[in-house]
């Protein structure tokens, strides 16, 4: 405590702030963390989505505001990313539980009357199961690697 009988010697001097010129340049904010071993259960680390890129990337595919678009998405920061670009044009996005199969998954996309999915690669095979349930299908655009048409993450390195 600071008082009457205080010298120069008791005020603590904090410590510096480091120069920003002194950071690593290299380093970069992504989607998940700086390291893929924040969750082992992914194989890297998922490129980060700018939600503005997803507002023009919607925009140019003809999605207006009343559309609606069911996120298939497991990462939570992508599907958030996706969820700001589309409410910025006044689409109604419905987040679909990628846990659930079959049936279960043809009757979610089917009560949010989407006219776009937007699914990660890793849940094709859950996609595939919903194949002959529905009476018709929203388009597709696939998120993550591996996608060999309609690939999301193409299509935003596109926008400037």
């Amino acid at each position: 405590m600071f008082g009457v009988n205080s010298t120069v010697a008791d005020i603590s001097v904090p410590t510096p702030v480091p120069n920003p010129a002194t950071r690593d340049p290299g380093r970069r904010l992504r989607s998940g963390g700086a390291s893929g071993d924040r969750h082992p259960h992914h194989a890297q680390t998922a490129p980060a989505i700018c939600a503005n890129r997803v507002a023009h990337w919607a925009y140019g595919e003809g999605l207006r505001a009343g559309a609606t678009v069911a996120l298939l998405v497991r990462d939570l920061g992508q599907a958030e990313a996706m969820r700001l670009g589309l409410a910025r044009l006044g689409i109604r996005v419905v987040a679909i539980d990628g846990s659930r199969r079959g049936e279960a998954l043809a009757d979610s996309l089917a009560l949010s009357a989407a006219t776009l999915v937007i699914a990660d690669t890793v849940l094709a095979e859950a996609y595939a199961g919903v194949m002959g349930r529905l009476a018709s299908y929203p388009s597709v655009w696939w998120n993550g690697p591996g996608a060999d048409f309609a690939s999301l993450d193409l299509a935003l390195a596109e926008q400037d």
